[in-house]
């Protein structure tokens, strides 16, 4: 007979008692007496609380490979295909035991929030469930940028499923993802050549970013996640490089060359003036034969004297340069 699939409340427990087993076996001992300690993270500012979520490590790892390996067929029959979306996200739309969607999606890059109820994997976690059928199960890798205002970020996953209790499953499969990623996660055939190999924070020059904000000083909070960066200027020049698989935007502007590789150049919002400029990295880097592509975009949020398009332009010459032909 399938084994019945624990409670929420027991699953937690037993989770805190594998945490304090664990400390235990690093030679701190517990009396009966005594409250076993729930380990604290500062997740008011910036910093890894994991060195396994280092972004390096992670950027690294295969998300559609690692929801794969942890065996979703506990729960019934996992579709053969793993969809992904994106870098840092894939889904399984597959069936319960009882023939009902069962719908699982990996994020691997989310903004989390409200996490520190709850620990999973011995990561400060939040649990979700919205009342219509889904749950969202959370941990936090690295902590906010408390001037930034921004969320902590982590590993998330969304469970939508007809089950009575749709929180339980959620969160025994996130368990075994941060265990994955930690101990052996699945390596992507995208990490040789391809984005997942650079970090988005070292592909620009300080003095090429400088030079595209007309000279004011930029300064970068240290990413915007594992895919993604951004500066923001002392004149309010705001500029961003993201990674991102799919099709590129269209464009009414001619290509521009960027070292034999043709550069789409995107006008955005004419409130604040935007433009950006995206060029294909990689062909078929998925299953579902899309393409890796980089962005750059300059907004023009003070609205001083300038042409985001040209400096977005500069600033994709500059950061081609740096990325092989893959």
């Amino acid at each position: 007979m399938p084994r019945p699939v624990t409670s929420i409340a027991a699953l937690l427990a037993a989770l805190t008692t594998l945490a304090a087993a664990g400390c235990a076996a690093e030679g701190k001992s517990t009396s009966a007496r005594r409250a076993v300690e729930v380990s604290k993270f500062e997740l008011n500012k910036p910093g890894l609380l994991d060195q396994a979520f280092a972004p390096d490590r992670q950027r690294g790892v295969d998300v559609c490979a690692t929801l794969q390996a942890i065996d979703l067929g506990r729960f019934g029959a996992p579709a053969p295909e793993f969809t992904p979306d994106g870098l840092g996200t894939c889904a399984n739309y597959m069936k319960d035991r009882n023939g009902k969607s069962f719908n699982v999606t990996l994020y691997f890059d989310e903004k989390v929030s409200d996490v520190g109820a709850h620990r999973i994997g011995g990561l400060p976690a939040a649990i979700y469930e919205n009342g219509s059928g889904s749950c969202f199960t959370s941990v936090a890798y690295a902590g906010a940028d408390a001037e930034q205002f921004a969320d902590p970020r982590g590993l998330e996953i969304q469970l939508s499923s007809e089950q009575a209790d749709v929180c339980s499953p959620a969160v025994q499969i996130l368990t075994d993802v941060v265990d994955m990623v930690r101990t052996k996660p699945p390596v992507s055939p995208r990490s040789s050549g391809g984005l997942a190999g650079f970090d988005p924070c070292e592909i620009l020059d300080p003095a090429a970013i400088r030079d595209a904000a007309m000279g004011s000083p930029a300064n970068s909070a240290g990413g915007e996640g594992l895919y993604s960066c951004e500066w923001s200027a002392d004149n309010s020049v705001m500029v961003t490089i993201n990674f991102g698989v799919g099709a590129l935007d269209g464009s009414p502007l001619a290509p521009v060359d960027l070292a034999g590789v043709p550069g789409l150049v995107v006008p955005g919002s004419s409130d604040p003036p935007t433009c950006a400029v995206e060029w294909e990295h990689r062909k078929n880097a998925n299953a579902a034969g899309e393409s890796e592509f980089v962005q750059i975009e300059i907004t023009n949020m003070g609205r001083i004297p300038m042409n985001p398009c040209v400096n977005a332009t500069n600033l994709a010459k500059q950061a081609r340069a740096k990325l092989p032909t893959a």
